[in-house]
């Protein structure tokens, strides 16, 4: 009767659907327990923590028959994404907070913070928010400044993506493919920022150019500061971005910074916001763009 009440739901178009998770390992399955908990989905436990590039072991888990939440794609928790693109059905992605968060940490409202975005690793587009929307993130306002942006630079900044998301997204050679590209039309020097670097990437923002990167939340740093960004389909930066690295030397200086950093805001949630459900009724809303 569950099942066939869920279907019901989802043909009917209102914005409830039975949900299960997937625990991983301790910290991130905090927040995977509380969100699934809001939806009144079922929680599938590991039956221990495992090394990031294994895969977890869930016995309770038989199939694909209801839409999945998950914390990142390590742990086998990619598997189940894939899993999903492919057939497709709906999966709920968590992952560190675009603005504020820290890491598993409590960020600016000493809280922990983290996005979580629908059938996609990042939000892609510019969302459409309602009153409610504004009044939530209304806390993260004074701390946002959008500088103007700059028409100058000394060189090109590029963000490498980390050696696990090469591996999952299938771009082993994005550094070298990705200074080639951009040698073919430019004199501009390159600076090349390592995932793990320590220097102060404000610091290197001010004099360059432009910052290309792949699926990093860096390029929010970047665009806040006025300086254009060029990114992979897949990033959060994508709608106040360019992709075509051969057009290095004419990027978009787009005039929606304030509209698309109010959106990424409106997608990422406090723990409170997971609890009380919140989330999930803001994510698992239904849309028809």
């Amino acid at each position: 009767l569950k099942n066939i009440k869920s279907v019901i739901i989802r043909r009917i178009g209102l914005n409830i659907i039975m949900i299960q998770g997937f625990e991983t390992r301790e910290i991130t399955d905090i927040p995977i327990r509380a969100f699934v908990k809001s939806a009144d989905g079922t929680i599938h436990k590991k039956v221990k923590t495992v090394d990031q590039y294994e895969n977890t072991e869930w016995p309770s888990f038989k199939d694909f028959s209801l839409p999945i939440a998950v914390f990142g794609v390590l742990r086998g928790t990619g598997d189940l994404i894939k899993h999903c693109m492919a057939k497709p059905q709906v999966f709920f992605y968590f992952d560190h907070a675009y603005r504020f968060g820290k890491r598993h940490g409590s960020g600016l409202l000493n809280e922990k913070i983290y996005r979580i975005t629908r059938n996609d690793f990042s939000l892609t587009y510019i969302d459409k928010l309602e009153k409610d929307d504004y009044d939530r993130i209304e806390k993260y306002k004074k701390h946002i400044d959008i500088k103007p942006w700059k028409k100058e630079g000394k060189y090109i900044l590029v963000l490498p993506p980390s050696e696990h998301a090469k591996k999952f997204y299938g771009c082993p050679d994005w550094e070298e493919d990705t200074i080639m590209q951009i040698k073919s039309v430019t004199k501009r020097e390159i600076v090349v920022r390592q995932k793990n670097s320590t220097d102060s990437l404000e610091k290197q923002l001010e004099e360059a150019f432009a910052c290309v990167s792949f699926n990093t939340t860096a390029c929010i740093d970047a665009l806040l500061n006025g300086v254009p960004s060029f990114v992979d389909g897949i990033s959060c930066g994508l709608p106040v971005s360019k992709t075509n690295l051969l057009e290095i030397e004419q990027p978009h200086y787009a005039e929606d910074r304030q509209k698309w950093i109010d959106s990424l805001l409106a997608n990422q949630f406090t723990m409170s916001e997971i609890e009380n459900g919140v989330a999930y009724k803001k994510v698992s809303a239904w849309r028809f763009a």
